[in-house]
């Protein structure tokens, strides 16, 4: 059975979520009498880089570390220093493009996030900021924000991110540091 797989918490967040749903009547059940369909390929984006460039993310909506509205976001490749991950925690890198998905479902909020972070990168931007809201409904964890940070580490052009500093949403943005695109880079 599906249940033994899941653990406690992912019940319980279930449960959440399905608490307004109310069954059926009787008299507006539906059956379906198709053969089922086929299963649903992963969910991807296909976004031009160039002409004809394209790259595929496949990026997993699995929240392992449910985090809340206050929790700081903060992740780091290995290998960047101490110094450059400083200087982005503490807001002293500008930030050159801004995306707000706050009040955006998941779907539409992982194709803006995936678009905007491929245009940013090929245009040679560094520092951005993504504001995700901090606010779940009726103290439910907020979904952009654990989206947001499930999705960010997934990403090849993702060195870091961080909380932003108050003036820039706090707990409810992220500072996200890009790679170097060294393969448009001359020498």
């Amino acid at each position: 059975m599906v249940d033994d797989f899941m653990s406690d918490e992912d019940k319980a967040l279930f449960r959440e979520h399905m608490r307004s749903v109310k069954p059926l009547k009787d008299k507006t059940k539906r059956v379906s009498t198709e053969a089922s369909k086929p299963p649903i390929p992963p969910k991807h984006v296909n976004i031009p880089l160039v002409a004809e460039e394209k790259r595929e993310y496949y990026l997993s909506d699995v929240i392992t570390n449910e985090v809340l509205s206050h929790t700081t976001l903060s992740y780091a490749q290995p290998g960047l220093t101490h110094q450059r991950f400083k200087a982005l925690k503490n807001g002293q890198i500008p930030w050159e493009g801004r995306l707000d998905l706050h009040g955006l479902k998941s779907e539409k909020a992982r194709d803006a996030l995936c678009q905007f972070i491929q245009m940013q990168a090929a245009n040679h931007k560094r520092c951005l900021l993504i504001i995700h809201g901090k606010g779940g409904h009726e103290g439910a964890p907020p979904v952009i924000k654990n989206l947001v940070n499930r999705w960010l580490p997934q990403m090849d052009e993702v060195l870091a991110f961080h909380s932003a500093l108050p003036k820039d949403g706090g707990a409810g943005a992220v500072y996200v540091l890009l790679k170097r695109n060294r393969e448009h880079e001359k020498f």
